[in-house]
């Protein structure tokens, strides 16, 4: 999440090349392993994953990657032979799809050439083969079929062609080949309104202080969300057009089901302060029982406030004629 914790004391300026974007882009994304040097994010905890399950698969036992193989084994032998995951990062989703036996071989692509170095060291670590690493820029993705299916996870809110992306995406899947999609779906650029930051700000403010403190020391009351020259200066990939995604997917492909699952407020009460809710990291046995009234308080939010889920996974597919 972009905000005041991170946010790179950068001016705007001239718009950038695509060499600069790059840069930049590899500067954020680049070492996985400082991704969370201020704290966890929120898909971290087990109690979030399980309330993501409950909304997207009705099952808190079965995670959204796991559903959706399960919905294509209903029309089709695994594994399939070729996928495409777009914007990789440290490379865990294929690693799981070879693992898993759901894919035989991926192509992964992201523009980061250190997310993809440690993606392939992961990978060679684990011995696991049949990865295709690639550098490529989402807005203009140059790569052939044929795929069995393509995935973006955590992917698309972070590519502005999006048109571009979703005709490449049609293009190079099968006949009724499948895509799968978990990402971010909120406002542009994180442009919050002002109703959610200021109940993202109640709960903080009712917890205890040592759960808001992140692991940098500094307290997260008085939750502001980054302006939008913060977020274009910190990542200018960051959500261009993130509220656009599920329109201009329905347009390139048949949209089989859309599960939003929320995080308009955990995922930003929670940011850089999940590791304080799990009682082996913080060593505060109450901890939990703070998230499980967070969890409520989400659930609620989400009851009263329909279509303003910020996160939503869907399975769309190729159409056959």
């Amino acid at each position: 999440m972009v905000g005041r914790d991170n946010v790179e004391n950068t001016a705007m300026g001239e718009a950038l090349s695509p060499s600069q974007i790059s840069g930049r882009v590899d500067a954020v994304w680049g070492n996985p392993m400082a991704w969370e040097a201020a704290g966890w994010q929120w898909e971290r905890l087990p109690a979030i994953r399980r309330m993501v399950n409950r909304h997207v698969t009705g099952d808190e036992a079965i995670d959204p990657l796991s559903w959706f193989f399960q919905r294509v084994a209903k029309d089709q032998t695994l594994p399939v032979r070729r996928a495409l995951v777009l914007a990789c990062g440290a490379g865990g989703l294929e690693r799981q799809l070879i693992s898993q036996g759901w894919v035989s071989e991926v192509v992964a692509v992201d523009l980061s050439p250190g997310a993809l170095a440690a993606a392939r060291d992961a990978a060679r670590q684990a011995g696991i083969s049949g990865i295709d690493y690639r550098q490529a820029d989402m807005n203009a993705l140059d790569v052939e079929g044929p795929f069995d299916l393509a995935v973006g996870s955590s992917a698309l809110h972070h590519c502005e062609n999006l048109e571009g992306i979703f005709a490449v995406v049609r293009r190079v899947l099968v006949p009724g080949g499948w895509f799968f999609l978990n990402d971010y779906i909120g406002p542009n650029r994180l442009q919050y309104d002002a109703a959610q930051v200021l109940e993202v700000n109640r709960l903080l403010q009712c917890l205890p202080d040592p759960l808001v403190m992140n692991a940098a020391g500094f307290s997260r009351r008085g939750f502001r969300p980054a302006s939008l020259a913060e977020v274009i200066a910190f990542d200018p990939s960051e959500a261009p057009r993130s509220a656009d995604i599920l329109r201009v997917m329905g347009e390139a492909l048949e949209v089989e089901t859309v599960r939003p699952y929320g995080g308009n407020l955990l995922y930003l009460v929670l940011s850089n302060l999940a590791q304080n809710f799990d009682p082996a990291q913080s060593g505060d046995a109450a901890a939990p029982d703070y998230l499980r009234l967070l969890i409520e308080a989400s659930d609620h939010w989400r009851a009263t406030r329909h279509g303003q889920d910020h996160f939503a996974a869907a399975i769309a597919r190729q159409p056959i004629s």
